[in-house]
């Protein structure tokens, strides 16, 4: 359904924001605004990662 190609590039933007988001959360305070703009960019990360495995997966 969708191009592998495209599929590899979103997936590698994917695992990027997971990385970032997810290396961040060590250094942020809890209860501040930006550790929640932090996991909310780490749930979108990981949403987009899933949904590209299951577009690719479908074809």
């Amino acid at each position: 359904m969708i191009d592998p190609y495209l599929g590899l590039g979103v997936f590698r933007i994917a695992i990027f924001i997971i990385l970032v988001s997810g290396g961040l959360l060590f250094f942020l305070e809890p209860g501040t605004a930006t550790f929640v703009v932090d996991v909310l960019a780490l749930f979108s990360g990981l949403a987009l990662a899933g949904l590209v495995i299951l577009l690719v997966r479908k074809k």
